[in-house]
């Protein structure tokens, strides 16, 4: 089983609908093409700005397709890949798109928390921490 874990930061605020739309289709495509995973967004209010965070798991190329799909989106840019690779069992397996929008306040408080965008951010370093990013997402599956 491949997976891969990316963030990206979005053009602009993301509405609640254009969320809820976003899921909708998301879960529509995994379904066909048995794949699960994770979408995190968070709005930071004092940076005015939403990232993203999303975990996909499945067959590898579908994946890969997926997610060139994905980097072609015109709603987020800054998109780095944190890890992939393979795992024995999916972590999301009853997710085809399982989503969080989480707050500043609780994502400051986790451990491994990095700003994108900000000068201190490494992406090098981010991409590194894949330790971290998996906790991170079997946070919120398990919440």
């Amino acid at each position: 089983m491949h997976y891969m874990i990316y963030v990206s930061q979005a053009k602009k605020p993301m509405e609640a609908a254009e969320l809820e739309l976003l899921l909708s289709h998301s879960r529509k495509w995994n379904t066909t093409k048995s794949l699960t995973g994770l979408l995190i967004y968070r709005y930071s209010t004092d940076a005015k700005s939403g990232h993203f965070m999303q975990m996909l798991e499945g067959d590898k190329n579908e994946v890969h397709t997926l997610f060139d799909k994905i980097k072609k989106d015109k709603r987020h840019h800054t998109i780095l890949t944190i890890s992939q690779g393979e795992i024995e069992n999916r972590m999301f397996s009853e997710w085809a798109m399982g989503f969080k929008n989480v707050d500043d306040a609780l994502f400051a408080d986790l451990p491994g928390y990095a700003r994108i965008g900000d000068a201190s951010f490494d992406p090098a370093a981010f991409q590194q921490s894949n330790a971290t990013a998996l906790g991170l997402l079997k946070f919120f599956h398990d919440a």
